[in-house]
């Protein structure tokens, strides 16, 4: 079999191949309404064949077919191929007479003599296929017949317009939804942190004042505290297009330099920068806040040579977070004679918030917390 060697074409054949795929037409189920168009050709033309024929690198493939019996062909043996050349109506009155046909097995195998294809245009230009007849006698068409395959041929294309518009219109109408969705969610969510941060700061505000000793230790004590939450909400929301996944590591070291100790050495962070769901990231913030505050009142903090190292990781097979904060070289620590609103914030804080198992030790060089908490309620997951 010869191959088929088509004329250059007048436009970029990426062009017309990507045109084609933008319609998503090609192996689609039957449409009574584009068979409507090839069997109104058939009739009007007097053909026992009509085809609406899309053509592709290496096939044509028939959106519509009357008397052919097959959905598609090779490409070497598509007259369609040939027709997309030029512009306006491809007529051969005897394919067997045509050099550039006479081989083809359109002619010597399904004994086709007659074509005539109308090319299905998009508004740019770009030939996608044909509309086209065949008959196995050698024959013309009148000039009516002629324009009344070309009409059909647009009639075609106002389909396949159709179709197009009408997915783009339910692609636009889903991703509206889906944007109005995750709005509604932005709005539940900022509702609830505004809800959590009320009850925060009252707890804040009611525990301090129950055992402040003064006034004014109490305003201390709720201001240091308040700048804790404003930091933890500070990271979380630093980021341009919306709340950011605050990380681990980003929050400790907001945490160590709101104390002053980041620049000085005195703290040695040690872990992954782990993204954190916005509740987990606030009750961490608190809690190493707490820790902080109580370690530049009474533990390593408070004498020169003291540090804290904090290290974290993610253990059991990735499904806990493990975290300890240990002290050195400070004073000697004692456990305390009740259970304080810093050590209640730190320990009930967590546990209700992320599930976190916590124990604490009061060693010789000071004070060692830790903490193990369910990832799935600490990680932010990639979609949000």
């Amino acid at each position: 079999m010869p191959a088929f060697d088509p004329p250059a074409p007048p436009w970029n054949p990426a062009d017309r191949l990507a045109a084609l795929h933008r319609y998503r037409v090609l192996d689609t189920p039957r449409e009574s309404d584009v068979d409507d168009m090839a069997a109104m050709a058939a009739e009007i033309c007097g053909t026992p064949v009509a085809l609406v024929s899309l053509v592709e690198t290496d096939r044509q493939w028939f959106k519509a077919e009357i008397g052919l019996g097959q959905d598609s062909t090779p490409i070497d043996l598509s007259v369609c191929a040939h027709a997309i050349q030029g512009t306006g109506l491809f007529l051969v009155p005897d394919l067997s007479a045509d050099p550039r046909f006479a081989t083809n097995p359109v002619v010597t195998e399904m004994g086709m003599r007659f074509y005539a294809g109308a090319p299905l245009v998009t508004k740019e230009g770009l030939p996608l296929g044909t509309l086209c007849v065949l008959d196995r006698w050698p024959r013309t068409l009148s000039e009516f017949q002629r324009r009344s395959l070309e009409r059909l041929a647009r009639q075609v294309m106002v389909q396949l317009e159709l179709r197009l518009a009408l997915r783009r219109q339910g692609e636009e109408a889903e991703a509206l939804a889906e944007a109005k969705e995750r709005q509604d969610m932005l709005v539940l969510e900022m509702s609830h942190r505004v809800r959590n941060m009320l009850a925060v700061v009252q707890a804040i505000a009611m525990q301090t004042l129950r055992t402040a000793g003064s006034l004014e230790e109490a305003r201390r004590g709720i201001v240091a505290r308040l700048r804790a939450v404003a930091r933890a909400n500070d990271v979380l929301l630093d980021r341009p297009g919306g709340p950011a996944r605050a990380g681990m590591a980003t929050l400790a070291r907001a945490m160590a330099e709101l104390h002053a100790a980041a620049d000085s050495g005195r703290f040695a962070l040690t872990g992954p920068d782990l993204p954190l769901q916005p509740s987990a990231a606030l009750a961490m913030g608190l809690a190493l806040h707490e820790l902080a505050t109580n370690a530049a009142k009474y533990g390593a903090l408070s004498v020169p040579g003291g540090r804290v190292m904090l290290d974290w990781d993610i253990v059991e097979e990735g499904r806990t977070l493990r975290l300890e904060w240990r002290e050195e070289g400070g004073p000697p620590v004692r456990p305390p004679t009740r259970r304080g609103f810093g050590t209640r914030l730190i320990e009930d804080n967590l546990a209700r918030t992320l599930g976190a198992r916590t124990a604490t030790e009061y060693g010789r060089d000071g004070l060692i917390f830790r903490a193990e908490a369910p990832m799935a309620r600490v990680q932010e997951t990639p979609d949000g």
